[in-house]
């Protein structure tokens, strides 16, 4: 373990930990990890004392045979403070900035934010980009960014931001974003970002997006521009697959069949240098009024030109006695061609979950094969604990 390991579990045992989803561990994991790979969390989001939380996140990961390589990385570590009146508020460690439509980094480093007078909003992030081993001489790594917001009463906001990267002094990323939402009607709205990268000179990203909710169905309809710099981690082999550099466009029907069924299509279009067809349907039953047991049931085509795919995806959560939570999920993709790489790609996850008072825990196995991977096999485990009260 690192100094910064030891450090983050000390910063913990002095919060009160948030409780953390036991279902899908890796989506706390903004880095992956040669396998297999543990994840330890350890979060804190409510109050330690007045105005003063805390979060820390540990990033484990060694290899099979258990190696002196095994390491330790943080992925958050952070003490936030807050006024009482919620108009001034800041952090400082090891945290992911998000500053409206800019990509998301990750950083050590402060932020803060500031509600002013007439709705105005003011966003300051200054720091290092955290790189993988905990890497030390980043004298010249630096990253800071900004974002301006006006509040439009109950029904929108609309908000422009800047963020420049340098690595060793030189300028590697520089971006200009600007974002707006707006309510339209109780049933209507509508949303849409853009980010222009400054470096390079184009479009990082834009997005537009509209909905209309009736009493049982939802209508969404979107419009998408994404560069290679703004995709996210994959959490599984669906978005390894479809999480590429594209426009897309389309509509989603969500219908709420049954007061515990909801029947979900996604129709549309993707183009990466030629059309190509995204059809999604899916289907999720609750099992109890709580949604704390559910199925779900989902069928995919997707891709483009020879590299087009069927996927199936089934997935379980059934709570079981004694505070204990299991979940499995289970994706199979069929390439139309085959590269020898194999005709079927399976990927799969099973946890156990526990909460009980104020302890959690979990613990995941996920096996998976792909084009990058003929076999991966990752261990993940979450522990946390709340102190005090709320």
């Amino acid at each position: 373990m690192t100094r910064f390991g030891v450090l983050a579990i000390v910063i913990a045992s002095l919060a009160h930990p948030a409780s953390a989803d036991p279902i899908r561990l890796r989506a706390d994991a903004l880095a992956t990890t040669a396998s297999p790979a543990g994840l330890l969390v350890l979060e804190a989001d409510s109050e330690v004392r007045s105005g003063l939380d805390a979060e820390a996140v540990v990033w484990m990961a060694g290899n099979t045979a258990l190696d002196d390589g095994a390491s330790g990385d943080v992925l958050v570590i952070a003490l936030r403070g807050r006024t009482e009146s919620g108009r001034a508020s800041g952090q400082v460690g090891r945290f992911v900035s998000t500053l409206g439509a800019l990509r998301p980094i990750h950083v050590d480093g402060a932020s803060a934010r500031l509600r002013l007078p007439s709705r105005f909003d003011l966003e300051a992030v200054a720091g290092m980009p955290v790189q993988t081993g905990l890497t030390m001489s980043r004298s010249w790594d630096w990253y800071v960014g900004g974002r301006a917001a006006r509040r439009l009463g109950e029904w929108g906001s609309v908000g422009l931001a800047y963020g420049q990267r340098r690595d060793d002094g030189l300028r590697s990323s520089e971006e200009l974003a600007t974002d707006a939402g707006f309510t339209i009607t109780q049933r209507d709205d509508v949303g849409a970002r853009a980010a222009y990268d400054l470096v390079h000179g184009g479009i990082a990203e834009i997005a537009v997006t509209g909905s209309h909710r009736t009493k049982s169905l939802r209508t969404d309809v979107y419009a998408t521009h994404r560069e290679a710099s703004h995709l996210l981690p994959a959490t599984s082999l669906f978005s390894v697959l479809g999480d590429v550099p594209s426009e897309r466009a389309g509509t989603t029907l969500t219908w709420k069949a049954a007061p515990r069924l909801d029947l979900i299509a996604d129709g549309g279009v993707r183009y990466i240098d030629e059309l190509g067809l995204e059809l999604v349907g899916r289907a999720r039953l609750r099992l109890d009024d709580a949604g704390k047991s559910a199925l779900t049931g989902e069928v995919r085509r997707s891709g483009v030109g020879d590299d087009q795919w069927t996927g199936l995806r089934g997935a379980a959560r059934i709570a079981l006695p004694y505070a204990l939570t299991a979940s499995t999920e289970l994706e199979l993709v069929i390439p139309d061609v085959d590269r020898d790489t194999g005709r079927v790609w399976p990927w799969g996850l099973a946890a156990l979950g526990w909460e009980r008072a104020d302890w959690q825990a979990a613990v995941a196995v996920e096996a998976s094969a792909s084009p990058e991977y003929r076999s991966r096999f990752d261990v993940l485990a979450q522990l946390g604990r709340r102190w005090g009260s709320k």
